[in-house]
């Protein structure tokens, strides 16, 4: 890194003309040690200081902090499906069928499996491997088992001893990522801070209880035992569900999972589902004034007549834990009459289980203003669980629900469309340009985030690869960005890159080419900040505003964002066209916003920071929380490194791609084009001089030396004006009463006068005056005829190969530098903090949109705060300036494509269509608390697969074609 931070501070000297002079040597080496010793120190300071606090006390404290967090988690669940009112059902089970399970030695032990509910922990520690396997049909009460296992288990767990954590595995896919490295991310994603999972799995501090093999897809499900068997050390606890006709499957297909006890889960007899509907009914008023519910006659015709049809179904479907759940929801807390299950049209115990699955949701919603609403939105989004084979209600993930091009591409079409209107409105001031300039921009945002994330796909959804190698994604924006350069230098002028003149043609293709390659410089931006591919929420706590914090700390806040909504809005205004296309460069104004941006921000994030130190020494969950070690630092400082270096190799190799694709083409087009015009008469005077005449008398000529000049045809007039300092330069007559002010002296003169351009020296015109001397040039250049001018500018094959290079280089370093120092200071900023609590669907959202809008203004302000200082301080060629447009679609970018703006996307699209609420998330958390819906951390889940697959076939039934018509 030392190496790294002194070559680019030699650089910018060297580039800057330094290296000559001792002093200014010594100045920047010595800024570059400084920073390096800095950085060194501030690595150092990281380490552990004496008293802290040893591995073993961290791993104990780690385990304490998960098992509130999982304990506070499971019994609010528990509460919500009010299994705890007045008793669980009296689940029992017994020992499977021997040949599913693996073979012990104590015969003995196999029959002490057989029990129930309540003593499933006793169960457990029976199992000389501390391995369960518990088997049961649809909707038997595995789940309910998992969760009475692990409260029962924290409710009895001492210090030191490993912590039972729920693990749902619909979301693992073992063909892609190890069980290890699966159930680390996931207790880092549904417990916010919990970083540190992966160290407590590997010191056997956490015991998986994994629910549903069964809902992994069947082609996978042997992979996920194999890895089952061959990633669990001996010893290691676990208990798994599964449904017993799948796990019968994979035993026959070899897929037995090894040293574990297989307990089958019993159906509920039709006694104890009949009491516990009768205990949970809402008492009625009897005959003689005795307690009764409307339960007790239908169970009396049930006992009196059980070979009827309807008695049949229904003692068959109360033999089903659910059922008789979803049975007390709909008739035992309502007026509706369970009578209506004796009903000749309820003599299948299919069509009876669906009859209760539907009335479900209308019982649960009945004091609902969106009672009638809810159904509908409810089915939508089972049916759209069901046809992408999910389980997990993600809200990022709604997206999936859109058409194609949405689904792909909706923020960018979003922002895209906003800004097209917005240039299409100004098109009147600004010219017809504008909007062709915008859609190429969007073109090549679009077709750079197309390509580049093809090749991110998260840890959890793509299989594992090799980091070293170059993402192909990368090598075809490479190849795009090369392509552009081909048709820039083929479109653009020769002139390049100091000129300000517009070829004779093709000028809008140069414009769109050029503003493609801005836009594809955007999204590599975004990869380098790695916002590209399938959007997943932050799960880092940054900037979370507590609802404590100080009026004074939101308006703050409040303020930093609206001033980046402002600046992304008006900075386009700040870079003036003037002239033939010229940019006028507003530093005062611009420098104004972004000081104020940059202490609203950095005062903001220093508060925040604050805070987020402050809240890891109150109590977290119900225990007391104090920071554990520094180790986030050290994090932090790997990842800032890392970014920095990805930065610059992305922005080099998108410079230099860019730029030499640009340099051959203007190199070729100048050498084919020649010294003069083509069929043009070409003289000769004795002194080497070349020369030839246009058709309007002008002189158009090369020197001995390889300096070029234009002559006017005849003689005109004007001034030569002597400054003070001793400077002379040539104006026109029209000019002398603006030149000749004040104690500046001035000399007419006429004749015929030469316009002179040395080799190279592009901006360093020089007047020859009728009598020889040479003069610097005021405005003359401004009288030349356009082909004149154009030829006398025109660039030289190695001059404009050397330049239009060393600019693509220059961009491509800024953008890589700041870049990666913004990408960098943005992992620093939300590192998680070490607290460990469930992490909610609506936290997850908020803490993502927080986050998102953080990453934007770091990126939007940073960028342009840095380019500026970069040209104004550092003295970097002008073309760096335009990487602020890069950075003016970069911020908002960054906001729109995080997982809030897709949600936002989506909100828009399927809201619009009815399909759901626009308080989506206040409705998903209604669902919940009304036991429709499961939390799994960040995700809802419905209260059962069976549940979500019916409520799929009522949704698309009521929407059928068939049933339209």
């Amino acid at each position: 890194m030392a190496v790294i931070v002194t070559g680019l501070v030699l650089v910018v000297a060297a580039r800057n003309g330094g290296l000559g002079d001792a002093t200014k040597l010594t100045t920047v080496l010595g800024f570059g040690v400084s920073m390096m010793g800095l950085a060194i120190n501030l690595y150092r300071t990281s380490a552990p200081e004496a008293g802290s606090p040893t591995s073993a006390e961290l791993l104990d404290r780690n385990c304490d902090q998960l098992a509130v967090a999982v304990r506070e988690q499971w019994q609010t669940e528990w509460r919500l499906r009010r299994l705890q009112d007045p008793d669980p059902l009296q689940v029992s089970w017994t020992l499977a069928e021997p040949w599913l399970a693996d073979q012990w030695d104590d015969a003995q032990d196999r029959t002490a499996l057989d029990d129930h509910l309540e003593h499933i922990t006793t169960v457990f520690n029976r199992v000389p491997a501390k391995r369960l396997v518990v088997l049961g049909g649809p909707g038997s009460g595995k789940t309910v088992l998992a969760v009475r296992f692990t409260l029962d288990l924290l409710r009895d767990r001492k210090s030191g001893e490993p912590v039972p954590v729920i693990f749902s595995l619909s979301s693992w896919r073992p063909d892609h990522e190890s069980l290890h490295d699966w159930i680390a991310a996931t207790l880092a994603t549904t417990y916010q801070g919990a970083t540190w999972g992966g160290e407590l799995l590997s010191a056997r501090r956490v015991l998986p209880v994994l629910d549903g093999l069964d809902e992994i897809p069947e082609p996978l499900r042997a992979q996920a035992m194999y890895r089952l068997n061959a990633e669990l050390d001996p010893g290691s606890p676990v208990l798994l569900t599964c449904r017993t006709q799948i796990y019968a499957e994979e035993v026959e297909s070899g897929g037995l999972f090894t040293s574990a006890a297989v307990a089958e889960l019993r159906p509920l007899s039709f006694d104890d589902a009949c009491a516990y509907l009768v205990r949970t009914a809402r008492p009625v008023r009897g005959t003689d004034g005795q307690r009764t519910t409307r339960w007790d006659p239908v169970l009396a015709h049930v006992h009196a007549h059980p070979s009827s049809p309807p008695s049949r179904a229904l003692r068959q479907v109360l033999k089903t834990p659910l059922i008789v759940a979803m049975a007390r929801s709909v008739y035992g807390e309502s007026t509706a009459d369970p009578a209506e299950l004796l009903d000749p049209r309820f003599s299948d115990p299919t069509a009876l289980e669906a009859h209760l699955l539907e009335a479900f949701l209308p019982a649960a919603f009945r004091n609902s203003p969106d009672a009638d609403q809810a159904c509908r939105w409810l089915g939508f989004l089972a049916t759209h669980l069901e046809r992408h084979h999910l389980r997990d209600l993600a809200w990022w993930q709604l997206r999936l629900a859109l058409p194609w091009p949405i689904r792909t591409l909706g923020p960018i079409l979003l922002l895209g469309c906003l800004a097209m209107v917005i240039s299409l409105a100004a098109v009147k001031t600004t010219g017809p340009m504008v909007p062709v300039v915008t859609a190429s921009v969007l073109a090549g945002v679009t077709i750079g985030y197309l390509v580049l994330s093809r090749s991110q796909t998260p840890p959890s959804q793509g299989p594992p690869h090799d980091q070293r190698r170059i993402p192909l994604g990368f090598i075809l924006a490479l190849t795009i960005a090369a392509c552009l350069g081909v048709v820039a230098g083929s479109t653009g002028d020769l002139s390049f890159p100091y000129g300000t003149f517009t070829p004779t043609g093709g000028e809008w293709l140069n414009s769109v080419a050029i503003a493609m390659t801005a836009g594809l410089a955007a999204a590599v931006v975004l990869a380098v900040m790695g916002i590209t591919g399938v959007p997943l929420p932050s799960a880092a706590s940054f900037a979370r505003i507590p609802r404590r914090s100080s009026p004074f700390h939101r308006t703050l806040s409040t303020a930093a964002l609206l001033l980046f909504g402002c600046a992304a809005c008006l900075t386009p205004a700040l870079f003036l066209p003037v002239g033939s296309g010229s940019i006028v460069w507003a530093p005062s104004a611009v420098l104004i916003t972004l000081s104020a941006a940059a202490c609203l921000g950095l005062l903001s994030g220093l508060l925040t920071v604050r805070d987020r130190r402050h809240a890891s020494r109150v109590r977290a969950v119900g225990l007391h929380v104090t920071t554990q070690d520094r180790r986030p630092r050290r994090r932090a400082s790997r990842a800032i490194s890392q970014a920095v270096a990805v930065g610059l190799v992305s922005g080099l190799f998108l410079g230099i791609a860019f730029g030499l694709a640009q340099a051959s083409a203007l190199a070729i087009r100048a050498d084919r084009q020649g010294d003069f015009p083509k069929q043009a008469v070409l003289h000769s005077l004795p002194d080497g001089t070349r020369y030839t005449v246009t058709p309007n008398g002008w002189w158009n000529g090369r020197l001995p030396g390889g300096g070029k000049f234009v002559r006017t045809p005849g003689s005109v007039h004007g001034v030569v004006a002597h400054d003070p300092d001793g400077s002379r330069y040539a104006a026109t007559a029209s000019s002398a009463d603006d030149v000749c002010t004040g104690r500046t002296l001035c000399t007419p003169f006429y004749g015929p006068i030469e316009l002179h351009l040395a080799h190279g020296a592009y901006g360093d015109e020089r007047v020859k005056l009728p009598n020889g001397d040479f003069v610097g040039e005021y405005d003359f250049k401004n009288e030349l005829p356009s082909e004149n001018e154009h030829w006398l500018y025109a660039g030289d094959p190695g001059p404009l190969f050397r330049d239009a290079s060393v600019s693509g280089l220059w961009a491509g370093l800024a953008i890589g530098v700041i870049s990666g120092v913004a990408a960098g200071l943005h992992r620093w900023l939300i590192t998680p903090v070490d607290i460990s609590r469930a992490l909610s669907p609506i936290a997850s959202l908020r803490t993502d949109r927080t986050t998102a809008a953080t990453r934007g203004i770091i990126v939007f302000y940073f960028g342009i705060f840095g380019t500026g200082l970069l040209v104004t301080l550092m003295h970097w060629p002008d073309s760096t300036y335009e990487a602020l447009v890069i950075w003016g679609l970069a911020g908002p970018l960054a906001l729109i494509l995080s997982a809030w703006g897709w949600l936002l996307t989506a909100r828009l699209w399927l809201c619009g269509s009815s399909r759901l609420p626009w308080r989506l998330m206040a409705f998903l958390d209604e669902a919940h608390s009304r036991g429709v819906l499961r939390q799994v951390g960040g995700v809802y889940q419905f209260r059962h697969a069976r549940l979500q697959e019916q409520l799929a076939i009522t949704f698309n039934h009521l929407t059928s074609p068939e049933r339209g018509q």
